[in-house]
């Protein structure tokens, strides 16, 4: 069931994200269609900006759709794909837990011939078999920004270590994220220790507030803190503001939210690589429709990353603001 990966350019997502807000339908409906979307965690803003893309998305193709929050617990994740299962939906998307935890509730979805769709985090086992995926070019968007990083931090003549905070290792989209940012920093000779990697486990601004803390306390020296989602490098920004050290350190993220693009736009973020989740979110939908009402077996698509840094942000920021967060997305004042 598994399609060769297709690399879709930002540029194609804008108008992507057109047809999700504009377009009435795709084609006639032959029947109701009842799909669902199991998400790691509806609190995280990331996730649910993906879930809300999906729903938005489904149910202007007149699908009846719902999202379900796992809590980031792989028991109610797979519990509601057993509820999915005994009340018949047509379609599942699952956004799991990490990549060991999806194999079974793919799996549960598969016994039971109900076509389900990925986003972001695969299943590492081969035979969990799924429809398709959606995500970004991890590893692509992560390398671009330390190599941003790498070239602003000799520009400056800093000479301290780098620190990254990631999301869970275990997750096939972390461990993307963490390759392509070490490859950036290993290539321009810049030192990040093991013990300057921490992963999150709450996934809260006030865990990455902490952590960082905790490596200014550590590292003297430190002059990169790179962190793989937003909620993160929000956190992150806030400790290093308050230890003053604004003029010191480079920090930089990955995904896209208003508030973190606005820290860009002020000048206390350097770098952000974006990913479209609204958009995520609303392409899988519409792969559903196309396959359930057109029997159309979609392809696998990562988007690509584009940047937004100190020096492109007024003008670049507001571009990505809708794909990343959605139509009602706006900057904070």
């Amino acid at each position: 069931m598994k399609k060769a990966r297709l690399v879709v350019a930002f540029s194609v997502i804008m108008l992507l994200l057109v047809s999700v807000i504009g377009c009435g339908g795709l084609a006639e409906k032959k029947d109701e269609f009842k799909v669902g979307y199991i998400n790691a965690d509806l609190d995280n803003p990331a996730w649910n900006a993906v879930a809300t893309g999906f729903t938005d998305r489904a149910k202007e193709l007149g699908m009846v759709a719902d999202a379900k929050d796992a809590g980031g617990q792989a028991a109610t994740q797979l519990k509601h794909a057993q509820d999915m299962v005994a009340s018949q939906y047509d379609a599942a998307a699952l956004s799991a837990t990490d990549s060991s935890s999806a194999n079974a509730t793919v799996r549960e979805f598969n016994g039971a011939d109900i076509p389900v769709w990925i986003l972001h985090i695969q299943p590492d086992d081969p035979d969990a078999a799924f429809v398709s995926m959606v995500d970004a070019q991890n590893i692509g968007g992560n390398y671009d920004a330390g190599k941003y990083i790498a070239d602003s931090y000799a520009a400056k003549g800093f000479t301290g270590s780098a620190a990254e905070i990631t999301i869970s290792l275990a997750r096939s989209n972390g461990a993307a994220r963490h390759e392509g940012f070490k490859n950036a920093m290993d290539e321009a000779g810049i030192d990040l220790p093991g013990s300057n990697i921490k992963e999150a486990i709450s996934y809260t601004r006030n865990e990455a507030y902490q952590f960082t803390q905790d490596l200014l306390t550590a590292n003297p020296d430190l002059s990169i803190i790179w962190c793989n989602y937003d909620e993160a490098v929000l956190g992150a920004m806030k400790a290093v503001q308050d230890a003053g050290k604004g003029d010191q350190i480079i920090v930089g993220g990955f995904d896209g939210s208003p508030e973190s693009l606005k820290a860009v736009m002020d000048g206390t973020i350097s770098v952000m690589a974006v990913q479209p989740l609204y958009t995520h979110g609303a392409m899988v939908a519409e792969q559903m429709y196309e396959y359930l009402v057109n029997g159309k077996t979609p392809e696998t698509v990562s988007t690509d990353c584009p940047l937004v840094t100190i020096e492109n942000a007024e003008t670049e920021a507001p571009k990505y603001l809708e794909a990343c967060f959605g139509p009602t997305a706006k900057f904070p004042l």
